[in-house]
C-alpha cells in the first residue's frame, strides 16, 4: 500500500493547484468583471456561471481531489 503514497500524493498536489488555480482566478478576475457589470446583468452572468460549473470535468477535480486527499491521510495513518 505505501508504494501507492507518491503517485497519490502527486496526483493530489496537482489537483490542488488546479483547484487553488480556479479560486485564484475566479476571484482575482471573474469577480472584478461581474462587479463592473450592471446589477442585473451580473446576476444574470453569476446565474449562468453557477449552472455550467456544474459538470464532471470541475466536480471530478473538485471533489476528486478532496478524496484522494482523504484517502491519502488514510494511508499514512491506517490505524486512525
Amino acid at each position: 500500500m505505501n508504494q501507492f503514497i507518491p503517485i497519490v500524493g502527486t496526483i493530489a498536489l496537482l489537483g490542488s493547484a488546479m483547484v487553488g488555480g480556479i479560486f485564484f482566478a475566479f476571484s482575482s478576475f471573474v469577480m472584478r468583471a461581474l462587479a463592473k457589470m450592471p446589477d442585473a446583468e451580473g446576476i444574470a452572468a453569476m446565474q449562468s456561471i453557477n449552472v455550467v460549473v456544474i459538470n464532471p470535468s470541475f466536480l471530478g477535480a473538485f471533489v476528486g481531489t478532496a478524496a484522494l486527499l482523504f484517502s491519502l491521510g488514510l494511508m499514512q495513518n491506517p490505524g486512525a
